[in-house]
């Protein structure tokens, strides 16, 4: 069965939007950015180098230096994100592995994916990193259930 996208196309993601995420003109290095999110530094590199030959990221050398985005987040797709580290998505992609899928030549599940084929090349398209960093905070913000007060744990005790 197909991936639908690489796992260096998921680092890069991540690692874009920790970078969208930072304070205007803050330089990330990028042994900062594998902490924060987790992932192996020296492939982290690797991928920051893809970003930044496609204008996605920019490198700022020597001391205080790092990386930031090269345009502004509400400017970045997934889909720009996905092409820099793996090329071009094809278009007739089979979910079975089977090479080229179409109307002519379909392989037995090419009815059920060709629209979600769609579906998912349109949210690259249309899914841009600010959405993805005001959803992540919006989801942050959620304020986390307060440990029980005296006051209700005696209620609570009445009830039993």
């Amino acid at each position: 069965m197909l991936c639908l996208c690489s796992h260096a196309s998921e680092l890069a993601i991540r690692a874009a939007i920790h970078l969208a995420a930072q304070p205007p003109g803050k330089l990330s290095p990028v042994h900062e950015i594998a902490a924060g999110t987790g992932l192996p530094a020296a492939y982290l590199a690797k991928i920051m180098r893809m970003l930044i030959r496609a204008g996605l990221v920019r490198a700022f050398r020597g001391p205080g230096g790092g990386v930031e985005l090269g345009r502004p987040a509400h400017d970045i797709t997934l889909a720009a994100l996905v092409h820099a580290v793996e090329g071009e998505l094809p278009e007739n992609t089979c979910v079975m592995g089977m090479g080229a899928c179409s109307e002519v030549a379909p392989c037995p599940l090419h009815n059920q994916w060709a629209p979600l084929r769609a579906e998912f090349h349109r949210m690259l398209q249309e899914t841009s990193l600010e959405t993805l960093v005001q959803t992540d905070l919006a989801r942050r913000a959620i304020v986390p259930v307060l440990p029980p007060t005296e006051a209700n744990t005696k209620r609570s005790a009445l009830k039993a």
